[in-house]
Formats: C-alpha cells, sequence, structure tokens
C-alpha cells in the first residue's frame, strides 16, 4: 500500500531551489512514480522490518543485534549511544513525514527515556559510550566519551523536541551540548577533541598507550566534525541560543574551509591548531593503516556536501555562492574517484597514487550508497543542466540499490552491497553501527526532492 508524504509544517525551514527550465526537468509524472516506490521501498525494506521489533520491551531502548532474517543476535547484545539516539532521530523523523503514525512518536520517546535515565552519566555528565543490554555502564579506556557520541545524542533529542514539545529532551540535550562545551571545545583553537574519559578529561597522547584508537588521542577528526555540524543544526531549531549558533558557525566554517581540500575531498585528522596529520604510509604495517590517515571516504564526503547546504540554509546562508561550490566539488570528486562506472554506487575509499586514484576499499556500505543518491538527486535540483547528469546518475544509484543492497528475501539491507562483496549477505541486519538513520533519511529526503514541484531541500 502507497501512502499518502507529510508535507513538512511551516516551523520546518525549506530553502527554494526555483523552478527548473521544462526542457532540463525529468518528466513529473515519471518523477511521482518514482517517488511513490521509492516510499513502498522505505516501509516493506527499511521501517517494517525494524519497527516495533527492535522495541527492548524488557530492559528499555533498543535491541542491538539482529541476524539477516531478524532472529535474535548471538552476540552480548551490548547497546551503544550511537545506534540509541540514531533510533531516536530516525523515529521522531518517521514521525514528522507520516504524523497519523503516532506509533513513531511512542518509538521515540521509548528511546529517549533510556537515553534519560540510563545512559546519561548521573556522577559526570555526558552520555556514556556502552552500556550492557541490562543497562549497566560498559567502561572502556579509550571509549567512555567519544564526542561522535554525544553528537548523535543531540542530534537525536533534538529531533524528538522538535516532534514532542518535551521539555524534558530538550533540557538533556541542553546538558549534553554544554557538558561539550566544558570538556571538548577546543577555547584556543576551535572545534572539538574527540577522545574523552569518563570524567571528562582529554585522551592525550602521551597516555593513550597502543591499542586500538590510540593513534587518534589528541586530534580532531572529520567524522565526530561533521556530525558536531549536524547536530547543532537540529539543536539550533529547538534552542536558537547565541552560544548554540556561535560554535555551529564554528564548526561550519571550520569543514567548509579547513576540512574540505581546494580538490573537493574531506581532510581527515588535525593535530589542536590545525596542522594536518597525514603521514606517509607504513609499509610495514597492517594494510588498513597504510592509508587510514590520508584516503578518500567518499561516503563522507557526498554526505557532508548535503550537512554543509543543510546548515547554510538554518544559519541564513542558504544562497552562498561559496558554499554551493564546495558541496559540488564533494560530489564530483567522488563521481570522477570513487564512482563504479560499471555498476553504479560509490566505493568506500580511495587513495592518490603517482598517476591515478586507487580504490583501496571496493566495498559499497549501505549508508555510503544512501548518503550519496539523496547527493547526487540533490545536485540534480541545484544544478539541472550540469553536464554530469546528475539525475541520470541518481537513477542508477537507485537502481543499484535496489539490485545489490536491499534484502527482498528478508527485508532490510545489507551491510554492503552484494556487486563487490556477495560474502556479506549473512552478515547481521542490525548491530551498533547499523541502525535505520542513514536509509530513512536518504530515502525521505529523496522522495519530498522527487514529489516537490518547487524542487525544495527540505532540513533534515
Amino acid at each position: 500500500m502507497i501512502r499518502s508524504f507529510f508535507i513538512t509544517p511551516i516551523s520546518i525551514l525549506l530553502l527554494v531551489i526555483g523552478s527548473l527550465l521544462a526542457c532540463s526537468t525529468p518528466d513529473q509524472s515519471e518523477q511521482l512514480k518514482l517517488a511513490d516506490l521509492l516510499e513502498e521501498s522505505l516501509f516493506d525494506y527499511i521501517v517494517d522490518p525494524w519497527y516495533p521489533l527492535v522495541i527492548d520491551s524488557m530492559y528499555g531502548g533498543y535491541i542491538s543485534e539482529f541476524s539477516r532474517n531478524w532472529s535474535p543476535g548471538t552476540g552480548s547484545g551490548e547497546k551503544a549511544l550511537v545506534q540509541q539516539a540514531r533510533h531516536v532521530w530516525a523515529t521522531a523523523r518517521l514521525f514528522e513525514a507520516y504524523p497519523e503514525k503516532e506509533e513513531y512518536l511512542v518509538y521515540a520517546t521509548h528511546g529517549f527515556l533510556f537515553l534519560r535515565d540510563v545512559m546519561w552519566d548521573r556522577e559526570f555528565g555526558g552520555f556514556h559510550a556502552y552500556c550492557t543490554k541490562e543497562g549497566d555502564p560498559v567502561e572502556r579506556s579509550l571509549n567512555d566519551k567519544r564526542i561522535y557520541g554525544q553528537a548523535f545524542a543531540v542530534y537525536g533529542l533534538s529531533q524528538y523536541t522538535r516532534l514532542s514539545n518535551n521539555p524534558e529532551a530538550l533540557k538533556l540535550a541542553k546538558e549534553a551540548f554544554l557538558w561539550m562545551e566544558e570538556h571538548a571545545h577546543d577555547k584556543e583553537y576551535g572545534g572539538y577533541f574527540e577522545m574523552l574519559r569518563r570524567d571528562g578529561s582529554p585522551v592525550l597522547p602521551e597516555d593513550a598507550g597502543d591499542g586500538p584508537g590510540s593513534n587518534m588521542a589528541g586530534l580532531k577528526d572529520y567524522n565526530s566534525s561533521i556530525h558536531l555540524m549536524e547536530a547543532f543544526t537540529e539543536l539550533y531549531l529547538v534552542w536558537p541560543d547565541e552560544l548554540v549558533r556561535k560554535r555551529l558557525e564554528e564548526m561550519f566554517l571550520l569543514i567548509r574551509d579547513t576540512f574540505v581540500d581546494p580538490e573537493g575531498y574531506l581532510k581527515l585528522y588535525f593535530q589542536a591548531d590545525w596542522t594536518h596529520v597525514a603521514p606517509e604510509p607504513d609499509e610495514e604495517g597492517p594494510e588498513r593503516m597504510k592509508w587510514f590517515f590520508n584516503h578518500f571516504t567518499y561516503g563522507h564526503d557526498v554526505e557532508t556536501a548535503f550537512l554543509l547546504l543543510e546548515t547554510a540554509h538554518v544559519l541564513g546562508w542558504g544562497k552562498d555562492e561559496k558554499t554551493h561550490r564546495i558541496a559540488k566539488q564533494l560530489v564530483d570528486h567522488s563521481l570522477a574517484s570513487g564512482w563504479d562506472t560499471i555498476a553504479g554506487g560509490f566505493f568506500d575509499a580511495g587513495v592518490a597514487g603517482e598517476e591515478e586514484i586507487r580504490i583501496v576499499n571496493n566495498h559499497k556500505s549501505w549508508w555510503g550508497l544512501v548518503e550519496g543518491m539523496n547527493a547526487l538527486l540533490l545536485m540534480h535540483t541545484l544544478y539541472p543542466e550540469d553536464p554530469q547528469d546528475y539525475y541520470g546518475l541518481f537513477l542508477t544509484s537507485w537502481d543499484h540499490i535496489d539490485t545489490y543492497l536491499i534484502d527482498k528475501t528478508y527485508g532490510g539491507w545489507f551491510n554492503n552491497a552484494t556487486d563487490t562483496y556477495p560474502e556479506n549477505v549473512d552478515q547481521e541486519k542490525s548491530h551498533i553501527w547499523k541502525t535505520s538513520y542513514h536509509n530513512a533519511r536518504g530515502m525521505l529526503n529523496c522522495i519530498r526532492m522527487l514529489r516537490s514541484q518547487e524542487h525544495t531541500i527540505i532540513k533534515t
């Protein structure tokens, strides 16, 4: 059954791209048919398999592990802050799109209560990064309070606040923002440090040892930074505070003008003073470490293009030519160096060689593919006559996802497309790093853009 799509209320900010020339616009009736197809797929293969199955009615929050056929996982069932917060965001976003489906708000409230009552650290503040399935904190020396997770908590809480008007959710989002301000924000150089101990003290390189993740101690990284911007964008809509705007502008400018290289890709890691960390590859080390600090991460690049445009609009800078140019460069560089010209879709990672860019990870992750699809359609709305033919690439991207990523047998999406990684079909459908967040957001955005006569960019 095809469901009617909710037109976002006036409180949700829109950026009107403007009318497109008829000769360069795909047939509107075909776009509407495609929107219906995407919506049907959204429910059949994302929403309905996940919810309410993941609701943990015994211990609270969301169950983290399910097998390919959605049977309970066989692992520890440990719950992660990132995973819990993403489910809160996704269910609140679904309620925003389909307000007649009140159960989505119930699912989001269920997750909010778990964040508030279980994952918030009542002794030191901030959110625990992990807990057992029963809700007991799991402490890890280098992962007690990662800013990446704190950002997603603010993101989910802010979206939930906007849909529920729950003052307790806004209060918790404010507390998390101010906790990061006190413990993670660099007052001298700007930006945020990623790794903190439970009490909020930074993990310094000299104290990190040589365990997993120790090479990131004291650094500022691309991934946390783009998601801090994403979170502060959402927070600013429900709490238009002067400090929130200041930090949002700060992160936006750092990402656009420092993290993004002039050639159109994200530089990944920086010292506190914004010295780029790009050591020569360690030819004696593990293969992945040879390019860890210095590679192209195509999924993040195309996602950043979308997030920059979204944030610029919320800040009132939506028509800024520099931002539009850089967002386009991020997508174009990914197309030039990371797009599979045979089957479609973006590869996970590439590195610059002496003569050409070399793909070092030919997997195509579920999240990178849907972020790519969203970015390509967004580029079409902005540049409908561009010789890249973004709309044609968008269609190829969707066909690739539908053919190689969606599990038509059991529902859900595989972790990676099966054209380059067929053996991943039996991997878990749900784990602490895989929820419905990327899929739902990308699909909802594409549905909205396809159905909009004005070709609008919705904020979320």
